[in-house]
């Protein structure tokens, strides 16, 4: 059983369809099942019931009549679950509650933190600081096809010593997803500054033509 926490947009629920998908096509449908706690959102459920329908696997919805850890209790027979969490900042009037419930679960249960590698340092970092609590398991880095930067969010991964268990790096499902491995994390994080250098360059030598053809016009 595996939680996906983090904050709104950064790609929780896409990445379950994307690990649900992988799963059925390799075991079958029979073993999976899919939980979402998002009830403060109208049409959270809806993408997750989609894959749910597509995959031909269980949705079942946290709510005030079907508690997570009853729910939980219910799946056990289940070889794999994934649940979609309510993606909240720190200063979101649901979020002690969510957390709280996902703290109080009894049945062992692992939690990965979602970030966003397009995301600024600060939000990076106030969703690390929000979730951490919960004692995290690892992490999974998403929208890598969007960044033009991987530092920050390597940066933070390695000074809490949280470990990366996927990258995704598009929207395609279930192609845009890949086992996280250090030397290909790093080397892409080259690659991608050399990139952003060099569009500052040619930003910055544009820039300068533009002034010095200005400066000849005035003249």
């Amino acid at each position: 059983m595996i939680a996906f926490v983090g904050p709104t947009g950064v790609g929780k629920t896409t990445t379950i369809g994307k690990l649900a998908a992988r799963y059925v096509l390799k075991h079958g449908s029979s073993s999976v099942a899919l939980v979402t706690t998002d009830s403060f959102r109208i049409a959270a459920h809806e993408q997750l019931l989609t894959f749910g329908r597509i995959l031909d696997v269980p949705v079942r919805v946290v709510d005030e009549n079907n508690p997570l850890e009853d729910v939980l209790t219910s799946l056990r027979g289940k070889r794999l679950v994934l649940i979609d969490t309510a993606g909240m900042s720190a200063h979101e009037p649901h979020t002690q509650a969510q957390l709280s419930m996902l703290d109080e679960v009894t049945v062992r249960m692992k939690k990965l933190l979602v970030l966003s590698c397009s995301s600024q340092r600060h939000v990076i970092e106030s969703a690390y600081e929000t979730y951490a609590p919960l004692g995290l398991h690892g992490c999974v880095l998403s929208k890598l096809d969007e960044s033009g930067n991987l530092g920050e969010a390597l940066d933070l991964v390695m000074e809490n010593g949280l470990s990366v268990s996927y990258v995704t790096d598009g929207q395609r499902v279930p192609d845009d997803l890949d086992v996280a491995h250090k030397k290909d994390l790093v080397s892409r994080a080259v690659v991608t500054a050399q990139k952003a250098s060099r569009s500052h360059r040619v930003f910055s030598e544009r820039r300068q033509e533009r002034l010095a053809r200005d400066e000849q016009w005035e003249n």
